[in-house]
Formats: structure tokens, C-alpha cells, sequence
């Protein structure tokens, strides 16, 4: 009797609130620095993973709002709204900035998963465990950052590198090298050794980095890909390459990963790696 009163005592602890109002959602989370998870909801397809226990206790850290997909705000849907494009304006869910005021990413989107099939088969549907990947995703990480190690995470191999440290310096030069790709519109590789002396003395420490794949994804579909399967996109490369896939595949001490869209429409990844 004891146990049985212990356990629905922890269980009613570990219920999140969901919210049904943006504005009250959102004061809450600036108020309390934490992140807003929004459910927009238009099925039960994720009803069962939120009622999972680790996800319950995980949702602890954030503000909860769920709102029909229909749900309006500043005259228009906010499936709509510019801070969460890459909703595709579609059901599922998101992860909103309000933790840190001063970052640039504030009141940004910085998780996006609408509920779309992937081309590539490996890619799980949102479970109990997808879900728990997404709340424990670096909090300092931006949106294409998140969405390329929330790939890496969920790939059925289980590739080690993304348990390492994700270092700020690391992660740095991926969204640097991307961005010059991007930019250049060709894939290549960055000047390892000027990296390496770079990341050192951002962290003030040694970190040879001992690695660097780089990837471009497919960009030429109708209607283009958002970050998400853009970032499988280039894991799947990585994963027909036995040198590159090793380098994703292993335990690093440091690791930095981001992809950065070009104006051709391609996307192109960097993943840097340190010992």
C-alpha cells in the first residue's frame, strides 16, 4: 500500500502543465528561463510519448503550451508565424528560446519537428525516445546545431561522436566552415591545423582536433528541404562513406556539428572533432 501510494505521489509530481495560451506560456518561460515546448496537435500520434514517465520527468525543465495546429496568434496561424518556418506549417513540435535573453536565438525556434515522412528509411517516427532525444539536445545549440546532432542521435547506429562535449569553440567552427560552404556553394574541408590553434586558444587548452567530414545534402527537390531533412540528408552521406562515418561513428572528447544553406538551395554540414 505504501509503495503504491509512494509511486502515484512521484507520477503526479512528474505531470507537466500544458498550457493552451502563447502569451501566458510565453511570459512563464521568460519569467523562469526555461525553454517552451510547443505540441500543435492535430491527432494523438504524439499523445503517447508525452505520457511516457522519462519524458514527463524531462518536460520538468521547460514550459509546456499545446495548441490545435489551427491556433491563431497576431492574426494569423502561429504555425505561420517567420520564428518557426521550418514547422513547414505543420503539426508536431517545437522548442522555443527563453532561457537566455541575451542570446541571439532568443524567442527563436531552436528545435523544429514537424510531423513529415523523411525520404530516408532510417529515420524513426517520434516515440517516447525521439522525444527525450529532443529535450536533452545542448540548450545552447541553435536550430540547424540541434537538428544535426538530433540526426546523428536518432540514426538506428547509434554513432558515438555526439556523446562527447559539445564544446563552444567546436561548434563555432561548424557553423563557420558551414556557412563558408554555404556561401561558396562547393564542399570542402577547412584548414585543420588553423582550426585546431583556433579552438585552443577560444578554450584555452589543447584540443587537437583530430578530425572534420563535411557533407552537402541533396537541395535540389521541389520545394527544398527544411534544416531537419537536410541534416538526415547529410548523415546518410556520411554513412556511405566508411572514413567519414568512422569519424561520426566514434567517441570523441569534443565534437561541434551545424549545416548552413547555400543560394543554390544545397545544404552543407560540417562536423569537427577533438582528443
Amino acid at each position: 500500500m505504501f509503495i503504491a501510494t509512494l509511486l502515484s505521489l512521484v507520477c503526479a509530481t512528474t505531470e507537466p502543465t500544458w498550457h493552451t495560451d502563447y502569451d501566458t506560456a510565453a511570459a512563464l518561460a521568460k519569467k523562469e528561463k526555461k525553454d517552451l515546448v510547443i505540441h500543435f496537435r492535430a491527432d494523438d500520434s504524439l499523445d503517447a510519448a508525452f505520457q511516457d514517465i522519462s519524458v514527463k520527468k524531462k518536460l520538468a525543465d521547460f514550459v509546456c503550451l499545446r495548441v490545435p495546429e489551427s491556433y491563431e496568434y497576431a492574426g494569423k496561424r502561429l504555425l505561420d508565424q517567420p520564428a518557426i518556418e521550418d514547422m513547414m506549417g505543420r503539426p508536431g513540435l517545437a522548442v522555443i528560446n527563453f532561457h537566455d535573453s541575451e542570446s541571439p536565438t532568443y524567442r527563436l525556434a531552436i528545435s523544429t519537428h514537424p510531423l513529415v515522412s523523411s525520404r530516408y528509411g532510417w529515420v524513426p517516427g517520434y516515440g517516447a525516445r525521439e522525444i527525450g532525444v529532443i529535450l536533452d539536445l545542448p540548450q545552447t545549440a541553435t536550430l540547424s546545431q540541434r537538428s544535426m546532432i538530433y540526426a546523428i542521435r536518432v540514426h538506428p547506429e547509434r554513432p558515438r561522436s555526439v556523446f562527447g562535449t559539445p564544446l563552444k569553440a567546436f561548434l563555432g567552427h561548424a557553423a563557420r566552415h558551414s556557412q563558408t560552404q554555404a556561401r561558396s556553394q562547393r564542399q570542402h574541408h577547412a584548414d585543420i591545423i588553423a582550426a585546431s590553434q583556433r579552438m585552443s586558444a577560444e578554450t584555452g587548452e589543447s584540443v587537437g582536433a583530430s578530425s572534420e567530414v563535411v557533407a552537402e545534402s541533396w537541395g535540389r527537390f521541389v520545394g527544398g528541404e527544411n534544416v531537419l531533412e537536410a541534416a538526415f540528408s547529410c548523415v546518410d552521406a556520411w554513412r556511405h562513406s566508411s572514413g567519414h562515418w568512422g569519424a561520426v561513428s566514434r567517441l570523441h572528447r569534443f565534437f561541434g556539428y551545424d549545416i548552413a544553406r547555400g543560394a543554390n538551395g544545397t545544404w552543407y554540414a560540417t562536423g569537427i572533432f577533438g582528443e
